[in-house]
């Protein structure tokens, strides 16, 4: 199929602007723009960079792993360079690739089930940590926490009944490798029961691809009637999205740019169990954090108080130290009866930091 785009008998014209069959009966197409500037030249190297690379001549082997790249590069031309006249062999291709691509791109993130939790719970580590840590933020009154009221001057806007109330949001924008090792983390659960439900274990099974605009919400409640110390007092809603499903061809057509349905992206739903609590996720999450911990962060952690123990010991015992004139031991008086200021001042900061980095 890919020979089907690259004949291999075009020659580079003037200017290497274009490509020229070498049939003397034929036009050039180096009039021809191209999306983002990119020259025919440009795009029948970058197609022939793309075959080389999944098919090896000399051991007669294909290379799966750039069946994704297939996938992306077909979808890209008949997004951006329908103009070109290939779009009844753009299209047999992506068929082709997006089939493949769908059963490709999950394996690379495990095969078996236990491989998709380790690999997912190493991936996302960080991730999961930081969404663990803002659901703990949202649901607990401190310095640390930032509350944003919803602007009246909309309300008749928005179909709301508790207009004065806070809204905590938190937005996180990560690759979509990222997106499906989170993901698995969420459907295989190690010993904590997952937080997803049957039918969303099937609508995440049938989502084969993550496009753009892909969405994975958490919705945190409150339901002040309930104690405190009730665990159900906050409940979670995980709602997702695979974002814009719908595939390229209608965009090869002359009325794509009225054609509003290519912005559509797939309508949110419910994964999560009924009722599913605030502790019940912080648990699942807590787990996955404590299995992607790599080697190297748990010898860290075992090390860290006997090496700690070793630099004071050897730091006492250093001449150095104690050779202290009257002027340093006078400056250690200082820096200890102010320490307890500064400790609060580095606490201050970073709790700015903190804020700082989460977006309403």
């Amino acid at each position: 199929m890919l020979g089907e785009l690259l004949s291999g008998d075009e020659e580079v014209i003037e200017g290497g602007e274009g490509l020229k069959s070498r049939k003397d009966d034929d036009e050039a197409l180096s009039g021809i723009k191209l999306y983002k500037g990119e020259t025919l030249l440009e795009l029948t190297e970058r197609w022939k960079l793309l075959q080389t690379k999944l098919y090896d001549e000399e051991t007669d082997t294909f290379d799966l792993s750039r069946v994704p790249d297939v996938h992306d590069n077909v979808r890209f031309d008949m997004l951006h360079n329908p103009h070109l006249g290939l779009t009844e062999t753009l299209q047999k291709l992506y068929d082709l690739a997006k089939s493949m691509a769908d059963c490709v791109v999950p394996q690379e993130y495990g095969i078996t089930i236990e491989e998709k939790r380790d690999i997912g719970s190493k991936m996302c580590h960080t991730l999961l940590e930081k969404i663990n840590y803002d659901l703990a933020i949202a649901r607990t009154d401190n310095q640390v926490d930032m509350r944003y009221l919803i602007n009246m001057d909309y309300s008749a806007d928005l179909p709301i009944n508790s207009m004065g109330r806070r809204v905590r949001s938190r937005l996180y924008f990560t690759s979509e490798s990222h997106l499906h090792s989170m993901l698995n983390v969420l459907r295989f659960p190690s010993i904590v029961p997952s937080p997803l439900s049957l039918n969303g274990q099937e609508v995440l099974a049938k989502a084969s691809e993550l496009c753009y605009l892909t969405q994975v919400i958490f919705r945190l409640f409150e339901d002040t009637q309930k104690p405190s110390e009730d665990p159900r007092r906050f409940r979670i809603e995980i709602l997702f999205s695979p974002g814009a499903t719908a595939t390229p061809l209608h965009m090869a057509e002359l009325y794509r740019e009225d054609d509003a349905t290519r912005f559509d992206t797939e309508a949110l739903q419910k994964i999560s169990i009924d009722l599913l609590t605030c502790a019940q996720v912080e648990e699942y999450f807590a787990e996955a954090i404590e299995e992607g911990k790599t080697d190297d962060e748990e010898d860290d952690e075992v090390e860290k108080t006997p090496k700690e123990k070793k630099d004071k010991d050897k730091k006492d015992t250093s001449p150095v130290l104690k050779e202290k004139s009257s002027a340093t031991k006078q400056v250690s008086k200082d820096e200890k009866i102010s320490s307890k200021g500064t400790k609060a001042t580095e606490v201050d900061k970073s709790e700015n930091g903190t804020v700082e980095n989460i977006a309403p």
